[in-house]
């Protein structure tokens, strides 16, 4: 696999770079455009639903087929969310995900799931943006997400 991690904002990309420096696997892109070649594109439901069909999963990511010519590979992957229950009158994450990153989770049951749909030869983006992880003052969840690449591709 070959993942490209793009962003527009200088600092967000500086972060990230730094948290995939040791993976000749990742690459870290500063840029705007969508025109990066991947077979795969992973975006959080809020943007891929209304586009592409799904609907939200707590237990893996969703393959779509990007079928708009909007110039987005020919697959999207959707990353699950977090395990929840209700507590009262709220909504919490189940007590066995609480020390969990959402970011974490979210890369890692996606690149399980991309693997067993698709193998090991295939490129991946991750747009930050497109998963709300865009934040150039973050600094954990580069470390969330490094750490789940590493578990699903292997150090």
């Amino acid at each position: 696999m070959k993942i490209y991690i793009t962003t527009s904002d200088p600092r967000t990309a500086g972060i990230w770079m730094n948290a995939f420096r040791a993976r000749d696997d990742v690459e870290v892109i500063e840029t705007s455009a969508t025109s990066v070649e991947a077979d795969i594109i992973v975006m959080a439901g809020v943007w891929a639903f209304e586009r592409y069909g799904g609907r939200p999963s707590h237990d893996h990511a969703q393959i779509l087929p990007s079928e708009r010519g909007d110039g987005f590979p020919l697959w999207v992957a959707i990353p699950p969310q977090l395990p929840v229950t209700r507590k009262g009158d709220e909504i919490v994450v189940r007590e066995d995900f609480e020390g969990v990153s959402p970011a974490y989770f979210a890369i890692v049951r996606s690149l399980e799931e991309i693997r067993r749909e698709f193998g090991n030869e295939v490129v991946i983006l991750l747009r930050l943006p497109l998963l709300g992880m865009d934040d150039p003052h973050d600094e954990v969840t580069p470390i969330s997400v490094a750490r789940a690449v590493n578990e699903a591709l292997g150090d």
